[in-house]
């Protein structure tokens, strides 16, 4: 504001009628022919994409997406004549027959990259317009990131290391410092940007079949969500597993109601079950996790766990804001509507389950 105070009105107006012509600029590179992708019909794109795929229109946006792509290895699909959502489509390593669009392969890359590479931060928080795919974006998240922790510790180049094994890239790293010895050789490679990270480093160390401090990124994936929406999380499931050796397990089936940290968790007897993505309602999650009841899933741990619509918890004096809060998941993903649909109260909830620091008590307004 002070400097725009300082700015005579026909500087202002000079400032607006370029960032005009940058912008049109860009969507007319946007809208040009590129490897056979059609030119989008503004007439026949709804009102939402077109606002999606017209956002990427500058410089740091297009690298953003650049390096999503690069880093996750993705390879540009043709349009289909019979798809009905228009966009240029991305194909991931590792989800076969699965596709996503630009925005997704952003989204998709913004969770990985905090997983991978902020080790201290327990989860993510990705709020968008209704209709975006938040669901798929989240579910492919949390698969890639148990395809980059099988990975490592089959000693698999990884896409997100540039194509390099982890024990590849702490040797490039080391050898960036000839002159650091000792301890200190251990560590200030980690702190470089785009070098090792500490997470995967901590996946490679864990013992097969040990108990480590943190939650093993090797345990299953856990969706909440609700009710009324379960099935359509179960369409989704099934769809972008298929190829792969996710497997389903629906919580919410009465066969599965008895199931407990024995049947679902990784073990000695059942490693396959780290590739389980577990399907549970809030009231569900509610009911079996109370600790104080000994609820079936009160001892169960997830690797990653995605809270649809996750703004259901508003106030910390329930009981299902302190299962979500207390329960053992390795990284937290919160999925939730566009931040025009939340009071700063509500963000400040929001944020309690990722960050620390946050004021207790978003009600005293001197705190905020």
């Amino acid at each position: 504001m002070c400097i725009s105070a300082q700015l005579t009105s026909e500087q202002l107006k000079e400032i607006i009628e370029d960032d005009k012509n940058t912008d049109k600029s860009a969507r007319e590179v946007r809208e040009q022919v590129e490897d056979g992708q059609e030119v989008l019909d503004p007439e026949n794109t709804s009102s939402v994409f077109n606002t999606v795929l017209n956002t990427i229109n500058n410089e740091f946006e297009h690298g953003c997406l650049d390096e999503a792509v690069r880093l996750l290895n993705a390879r540009p699909i043709r349009q289909s004549p019979d798809d009905r959502v228009p966009g240029r489509k991305y194909s991931i390593p590792g989800l076969p027959g699965t596709k996503f669009l630009a925005h997704q392969v952003w989204a998709i890359w913004f969770i990985v990259r905090r997983w991978v590479w902020d080790a201290d931060m327990p989860g993510a928080l990705v709020a968008d317009e209704m209709g975006l795919g938040k669901t798929f974006t989240s579910v492919a998240a949390a698969m890639l990131c148990k395809l980059v922790t099988e990975k490592v510790v089959m000693g698999l180049p990884l896409s997100i290391l540039w194509g390099y094994t982890l024990e590849e890239w702490v040797i490039l790293a080391h050898n960036d410092f000839p002159g650091i010895v000792g301890e200190e050789q251990e560590w200030y490679p980690l702190q470089r940007l785009n070098s090792v990270p500490r997470r995967l480093l901590e996946i490679q160390s864990t013992p097969p079949h040990g108990h480590p401090a943190l939650i093993s990124a090797l345990e299953p994936i856990l969706v909440v969500t609700m009710p009324g929406v379960a099935e359509t999380f179960k369409s989704v499931i099934d769809e972008m597993t298929q190829g792969t050796d996710f497997k389903l397990v629906n919580l919410l089936h009465a066969e599965n109601v008895n199931l407990t940290h024995q049947d679902l968790n990784t073990s000695i007897d059942e490693p396959e079950n780290r590739w389980n993505i577990h399907l549970v309602s809030y009231d569900t999650l509610t009911s079996r996790a109370k600790p104080s009841s000994n609820g079936q899933l009160s001892y169960c741990t997830w690797s990653f766990t995605i809270f649809d619509e996750s703004h259901r918890y508003k106030t910390k004096n329930s009981v299902g804001w302190q299962i979500a809060m207390n329960a053992k998941i390795g990284f937290k993903l919160q999925v939730t509507a566009t931040p025009g649909f939340h009071s700063l109260y509500d963000w400040c909830y929001q944020t309690m389950w990722l960050f620390s620091g946050v004021p207790e008590d978003p009600e005293d307004e001197t705190v905020m």
